[in-house]
């Protein structure tokens, strides 16, 4: 199989609040602090430092939520900590930052590639899980099913994916669109899935850096709208990738090799 391979094409940051918890708290207990004697020396409160390191336990509901970022440290507080911590200021700066999750489109021709074998090929830096999320065979998709599918799913590879950053492929939601009697919902909770996803792996202690759903392209043709479609996932996806004769290709080129064999 001759894939390309992928360039990067997002380098953005987001704020790492499990790895930030991690290190705050275990140098705190290293210097023998109180979390008051840590607010007082980093002219903080003490409620903020107990929510700072509050990151380190692990959500275990599967409720759909917006995410809280209103615990997102500035730059200078984490430069407060790091001197009343006594750590490099770069240190906890780069602990507390990591890659941003990259919900992704992949849209698939008919070659016998599977999609977790297209993303492994493209992508060979992190591990990719292809995560199956439908066991029953129930015509109505309920999106609550789905959510706590993956969060036992997850829960299940705890001890091998916690503290990595992953790749997770989700190669049924394609057929999945076909074989229900709402194939709106589906398309209708790709809006949410985003923070589904990433709350699900945080639950865990994995980070999600590739959230890739794959629909192969005779799938979207099957829909009473294909193009309206197409045009919804294009929007509600961070980066788009098309598959097509043994080649991956992304950005504004794969929307139009995507639309291309829609209307074929």
């Amino acid at each position: 199989m001759a894939v390309s391979k992928l360039n990067k094409t997002n380098n953005l940051l987001q704020f790492n609040a499990r790895g930030f918890a991690q290190l705050i708290h275990q140098r705190r207990l290293q210097l023998g602090l109180s979390t008051r004697d840590l607010a007082t020396r980093a002219k903080i409160s003490q409620p903020y430092v107990v929510s700072l390191e509050r990151a380190r336990e692990a959500p275990r509901s599967t409720s759909i939520k917006k995410r809280n970022t209103s615990n997102t440290p500035t730059v200078d507080v984490i430069a407060q900590l790091a001197h009343a911590l006594d750590i490099e200021p770069v240190k906890l700066f780069q602990q507390a930052m990591h890659l941003a999750s990259r919900h992704v489109l992949l849209v698939v021709d008919n070659s016998s590639a599977t999609p977790l074998q297209i993303v492994q090929h493209a992508n060979s830096d992190h591990r990719h899980i292809d995560i199956k999320l439908r066991k029953r065979n129930s015509r109505l998709y309920k999106p609550s099913d789905i959510t706590e599918a993956l969060y036992n799913q997850l829960q299940n590879l705890r001890d091998e994916i916690a503290g990595k950053s992953l790749g997770l492929v989700f190669s049924q939601t394609s057929s999945t669109m076909t074989k229900v009697d709402n194939p709106n919902a589906v398309i209708a909770f790709e809006h949410q899935w985003a923070d589904v996803v990433n709350q699900a792996a945080s639950s865990v202690g994995a980070h999600a850096m590739f959230n890739i759903c794959a629909y192969k392209i005779s799938d979207l043709k099957s829909l009473k709208n294909p193009l309206s479609t197409a045009r919804e996932l294009f929007d509600v996806h961070e980066e788009v990738w098309s598959y097509q004769d043994s080649r991956l290709t992304i950005g504004t080129n794969s929307q139009k090799q995507i639309i291309q064999q829609l209307t074929k």
